[in-house]
């Protein structure tokens, strides 16, 4: 018996040493991983838990922030249009468009755009047919919520692994194929600066967006559609072509917060919204993880805000009716978008 409980005692204390010496390892383990993380990705990484909306309108929410647009929201927004004056925010797709893409998404389908005529039953009809990768840098698209993941998981918690060659089997962009009609508010920083463009790398800030609110008497507010310009398309006209990719200015991606306190239903931008460098070692295109995958927010990238940017100055205005249209295209990871403003 005493042999017995010798052994036991020997046996207990072997496993609790064990124990010990384990956690001891994983104390370590993450004290080396936590210092190898950047100051910069910590702030996002707790940024990423505050913004996010998993659950908030229920498990199997697909529409995110456009939850925010509800019917009194809308019915507001045909009230703002006094001129009658519409302004297309999307440029005309060619070939160019993605000659200049400088995107990863050009091998998987380039534009191609076949127009042919041909003679039935007596009549001499005309037909086309059109392929694009319009994801990238020069297409002006609408990001869906399938477009981007973090750690396997889309937004809310949908499994980013079921994918199929004709699209996801959840969260495709047909769950904006109501579209998306709100209050759009112009916030356009070189104006504000009195700039034709922001340099290249140039982030947009909280500050800068509050001090256009106070310099122009615009105010962002629950529903909104936010159009950021930051002159990139100015900027081409003058200095000609560059990798954007690389180098762009773009907004800060610690903006989610306002957009979380004001309530905003769709960001959009001239560029891709991420600034290039995004100032996060470990982290590409911070927005775009915020916004799609942590808040359920849509993007909007590649806009032409250069019409509407000389029509809100001549108007003297900077909030505008918006209809937002993505191709009903299921399981899409987003659409390319002709949004209209209505002044």
């Amino acid at each position: 018996m005493a042999t017995h409980m010798t052994n036991s005692t020997t046996n207990h204390k072997s496993i609790k040493m064990k124990q010990y010496i384990f956690i001891i390892f994983l104390f370590i383990f993450y004290s080396c991983n936590s210092q190898n993380v950047s100051p910069q990705k910590k702030v996002y990484d707790k940024l990423f838990e505050k913004v996010s909306n998993k659950g908030k309108w229920g498990k199997k929410d697909k529409r995110g922030t456009v939850n925010y647009i509800d019917k009194s929201k809308i019915l507001n927004a045909l009230k703002l249009p006094k001129k009658g004056i519409t302004v297309s925010l999307s440029f005309n797709i060619t070939q160019d468009s993605t000659e200049i893409n400088h995107s990863d998404f050009d091998e998987f389908t380039k534009y191609n755009h076949q127009a042919s005529s041909v003679e039935f039953k007596g009549y001499d009809w005309a037909s086309d047919n059109y392929s694009i990768s319009y994801h990238g840098f020069t297409v002006s698209h609408m990001d869906g919520l399938a477009h981007l993941a973090q750690d396997g998981k889309l937004y809310n918690g949908y499994d980013a692994s079921k994918i199929t060659p004709q699209g996801f089997e959840e969260l495709g962009v047909e769950a904006f194929s109501d579209g998306i009609i709100s209050k759009g508010v112009l916030i356009d920083i070189p104006l504000l600066y009195g700039k034709e463009y922001l340099d290249a790398g140039t982030k947009v800030t909280k500050t800068d967006i509050l001090k256009f609110e106070e310099k122009y008497n615009v105010k962002i507010e629950k529903g909104d559609v936010v159009l950021v310009r930051t002159g990139r398309w100015s900027e081409k006209s003058i200095k000609g072509d560059s990798d954007y990719s690389k180098v762009s200015a773009g907004v800060d991606y610690k903006i989610a917060s306002l957009l979380d306190e004001r309530q905003v239903s769709v960001l959009g931008s001239d560029g891709t919204n991420d600034a290039q460098p995004s100032g996060i070692p470990e982290e590409g295109s911070p927005v775009h993880k915020l916004t799609l995958v942590s808040m359920g927010m849509p993007l909007l990238d590649n806009l032409n805000l250069e019409r509407i940017s000389k029509e809100a100055k001549k108007q003297n205005k900077w909030e505008f009716f918006i209809s937002v249209q993505p191709l009903r295209f299921k399981g899409g990871t987003g659409s390319p978008v002709n949004a209209i403003a209505l002044f």
